[in-house]
C-alpha cells in the first residue's frame, strides 16, 4: 500500500509540511518524509517529558481525524505540545475508511513556540540550543497559509474519494471553520476562529513577558554593580539577545541598556541621599566603570548632576 497515496508525497514535496494516512483505530498506513522526521523528534522530546508525549500526539491525532468527516471535510487541532494540525477524511464506498493528517506546523516564530508551549514541560537547563536544532526542520506559517495549507490537502483528499464526496452535505451547517476540540462557545466562521486564536496567543504571550520581563529586572538588581550585557541577560532567561531585546522594547518601551541604568541610577540616588561615599565611589558601586558617563548618565535621568543632587537632597 502506498502508490495511490504519492498525492500526499508531492504535496509534501512542496509545502515542506508532513503528511500521515492513518486507519480509524490510528494505524499508520503512509507517511511522508516531513512526518517520519518529525516523528523521530517527538521520540526525542518524550524522553524528557513526563506522561506519554508520544501515546498522547497519537491520540489527538485520531480524535482530529474522526472529527474531520463530523465537520464536514477538514479539522484543525493542537497537538498536546502546541504544534498545528489538520485533518480531511478519505470516504471510499460511502463509508470514511482512512484520514490525511497534515502537519505539524507552526504559527508563531520557532524561538516563541520553546518560550510559550514548551519551556514549561521540559527540564530545568535542557539544552535549548540542541531543541532548536530538532524542531528547526517544522515549518512556519501564518494562519491564512495554513487555512490555505488544509484547503489543499482536502481537494488531494478528495481526489481519492467517493466522487459523491466532492459534494459532501453539511446539513447541520458544521464547516471546516470549526477549529480547536478546546474552544468553549465555537466560533461561527473562520475568521472570528482566526481572531480568538490571535487573542488566546497574545494573552499567553503577554503572561509570558510579564514573567521574563520580572526575571531581568530580578537580574539586573542582583548585579547592577558589576558589568552587564544583553547576552549574560538572555543566558539566564534562556532566549536569544535579540527576542530578548524585543520583549523588552514591547513591554517597557525601553530598552535593556536604561532598565540597567535605571536600576543603577535609582542605588545612585539612595547612596547620595544617606552616605557620605565619593561620586567616585558611588559610581563605581553601582556599575558604572568612568565617573564621567556616571554623571552624564545621571543627569540624563534626574536632570542635574550628582553633586547637585547631593545638595538638594541630602537628608
Amino acid at each position: 500500500m502506498g502508490h495511490e497515496f504519492d498525492t500526499f508525497k508531492h504535496f509534501s514535496t512542496l509545502t515542506g509540511v508532513g503528511v500521515q494516512v492513518i486507519a480509524l483505530d490510528g494505524t499508520p498506513l503512509y507517511e511522508t518524509e516531513p512526518y517520519i522526521a518529525f516523528k523521530q523528534t517527538l521520540a526525542w522530546l518524550d524522553r524528557f517529558v513526563d506522561g506519554g508525549l508520544e501515546a498522547q500526539t497519537t491520540a489527538s491525532v485520531v480524535s482530529g481525524a474522526m472529527q474531520s468527516y463530523r465537520f464536514g471535510g477538514r479539522f484543525f487541532f493542537y497537538s498536546p505540545i502546541g504544534l498545528f494540525h489538520f485533518a480531511s477524511p478519505i470516504v471510499t464506498n460511502g463509508r470514511h475508511s482512512v484520514t490525511a493528517v497534515g502537519g505539524p506546523i507552526l504559527m508563531l516564530p520557532l524561538e516563541e513556540y520553546i518560550s510559550f508551549d514548551l519551556e514549561g514541560k521540559l527540564p530545568e537547563g535542557f539544552d535549548r540550543g540542541e531543541l532548536a536544532q530538532k524542531l528547526s526542520a517544522i515549518p512556519v506559517f501564518t494562519p491564512d497559509v495554513a487555512n490555505t495549507l488544509a484547503e489543499q490537502l482536502l481537494i488531494n483528499v478528495k481526489h481519492l474519494s467517493d466522487p459523491s464526496y466532492l459534494g459532501i452535505a453539511d446539513e447541520e451547517g458544521r464547516h471546516s471553520e470549526y477549529l480547536l476540540a478546546w474552544f468553549s462557545g465555537i466560533p461561527s466562521s473562520y475568521e472570528a476562529i482566526l481572531n480568538l486564536a490571535a487573542e488566546q496567543q497574545r494573552e499567553k504571550a503577554a503572561k509570558k513577558h510579564e514573567r521574563v520581563i520580572d526575571a531581568v529586572k530580578k537580574y539586573i538588581e542582583q548585579n547592577y554593580s558589576g558589568k552587564i550585557t544583553l547576552d549574560d541577560v538572555a543566558r539566564n532567561v534562556y532566549l536569544s539577545p535579540s527576542y530578548l531585546s524585543k520583549i523588552i522594547k514591547l513591554r517597557t518601551d525601553q530598552s535593556f541598556r536604561h532598565l540597567v541604568n535605571m536600576t543603577r541610577i535609582t542605588e545612585a540616588v539612595r547612596l547620595l541621599e544617606h552616605t557620605d561615599k565619593s561620586l567616585s565611589e558611588i559610581a563605581f558601586q553601582t556599575g558604572f566603570e568612568d565617573h564621567s558617563y556616571f554623571t552624564k548618565v545621571f543627569k540624563r535621568h534626574t536632570k542635574m548632576n550628582p553633586s547637585e543632587y547631593r545638595r538638594k537632597h541630602r537628608s
